[in-house]
């Protein structure tokens, strides 16, 4: 049971990193403090969980990386604000992208909020994939040990933050239980009347 619950946390791990790669609104400076504070408690092993989360990141920035590649400046114009870029944002961006290339892409994992984003023009610039994900798991490998480091380091006071998130995750997902059986009622409701 214990190893079980050991991987589900790693491939939970995994996913949200995808997710905070792809320039979703997922936080690595929450999720990678929690990767060193659950293995301080003895949960998960540091190494894996940072690993995990490296690779998760670095998948995210190569969905990224494609989208920009295949679909382009008319996409992301379009639907950049699913993934919190706009046209300025790219502008910026990609300016730097063109100055420093290689270097942009590693020095921006470490910046928040545009950390994923360097992606989309080094997607646009179809810079060469071996450079482009030599810099992005350098970068993201360096910036997830550290957070991760910090949650171990800090465990005993993240004792108290850990225990209200989880008592807001036992409640939210308390109101989604009850939001989804209220659905279900109405639509069986809905759907008996209809037959009278």
């Amino acid at each position: 049971m214990y190893e079980f619950t050991s991987q589900l946390s790693y491939i939970v791990i995994f996913i949200l990193m995808i997710l905070e790669g792809m320039s979703l609104p997922i936080p690595s400076e929450i999720i990678m403090p929690l990767v060193g504070y659950y293995s301080f408690k003895g949960y998960i092993n540091i190494e894996i969980g940072i690993i995990s989360g490296t690779i998760g990141s670095l998948v995210g920035s190569l969905i990224d990386y494609f989208i920009a590649e295949k679909l382009g400046i008319p996409f992301l114009s379009k639907y950049g604000k699913i993934f919190g870029i706009d046209d300025n944002k790219l502008n910026v961006l990609g300016t730097w992208f063109d100055k420093y290339g290689i270097f942009a892409v590693f020095g921006f994992r470490f910046i928040p909020l545009f950390r994923a984003l360097i992606s989309f023009p080094a997607g646009l610039a179809r810079m060469k994939i071996v450079k482009f994900i030599l810099a992005t798991f350098s970068g993201h490998i360096i910036w997830n040990t550290a957070l991760a480091l910090i949650g171990y380091e800090f465990a005993t006071q993240w004792k108290m933050i850990i225990n209200q998130i989880e008592k807001l995750g036992y409640i939210i997902a308390g109101i989604i239980i009850l939001v989804i059986v209220a659905y279900i009622i109405a639509i069986f409701i809905k759907r008996r009347r209809n037959l009278r």
